[in-house]
């Protein structure tokens, strides 16, 4: 069983070399020396592509895909879907908010799921930012009837069904983690809920704060919603 370990980065250079080499220690520990980890640098303005490349320069199986200019959450993660090459696609945030130990836990479902889904079981937010998130998670929930309380950045994928997905989100929204998740229950795909503890950011700031992107996705998830139930449905009555 390969695993894509896969990080999306924008402006990062604080908190991504730590990151990528404790991705690296955590598959080496499961015994996943074959898989890989695939960066994907958002655009960065800083010395984040550097760090990746170096990185992948020096640590085996350590990829990197860059974009020439910056595409937002779901630009970032579509790549990382999109480029993976393991049967597993364990998404991890940059900012060090995610415990690489975790994929072993996340892993020992791989048998009886399409997709693991953690929920942070705290936050270390500030008050803002817990409001938009909550806000978030509310839309979402009801547009989509999902019943997950929450999504974090931490998952793992079965690629297959990732591959099977048409992806309706604009790259610069926040939407696509609610749109897979409407569509693999949709499509009746076994999905567990993990708490996680999720640590602070490292260094650097916080990209998913601004009120631009809390309007556009709002926009987005409303969107999105009607076009996934429309694909959806005519899916069923193709296969039908």
């Amino acid at each position: 069983m390969l695993v894509t370990l896969a990080i999306p980065a924008y402006d990062e250079e604080e908190c991504l070399e730590g990151v990528v080499r404790e991705a690296r220690a955590a598959l080496d520990a499961l015994g996943h020396a074959d898989s890989e980890i695939l960066v994907v640098d958002d655009g960065s303005k800083d010395r984040t592509a550097a760090i990746a490349l170096r990185l992948a320069a020096e640590l085996p199986n350590v990829r990197v895909h860059r974009h020439a200019e910056n595409r937002g959450f779901t630009g970032a993660m579509t790549t990382c879907f999109r480029e993976s090459s393991g049967d597993w696609v364990f998404l991890a945030s940059a900012d060090g908010q995610t415990d690489m130990r975790e994929l072993g836990r996340f892993l020992a479902h791989a048998g009886h799921a399409d997709l693991v889904v953690g929920v942070r079981a705290s936050r270390s937010e500030g008050a803002f930012r817990v409001v938009l998130s909550r806000g978030f998670h509310l839309i979402a929930r009801i547009l989509f009837a999902l019943p997950q309380r929450e999504f974090s950045s931490v998952f793992l994928f079965r690629r297959a069904l990732l591959e099977a997905m048409p992806f309706r989100s604009r790259a610069r929204s926040a939407a696509l983690l609610p749109e897979i998740l409407f569509r693999a229950r949709t499509r009746g795909a076994r999905c567990i809920q993990l708490e996680v503890n999720a640590p602070a950011r490292r260094g650097g700031r916080a990209k998913g704060g601004q009120l631009s992107v809390a309007l556009l996705t709002l926009a987005e998830l409303t969107r999105v919603a009607l076009l996934a139930r429309f694909d959806e449905i005519r899916g069923a009555r193709r296969a039908f």
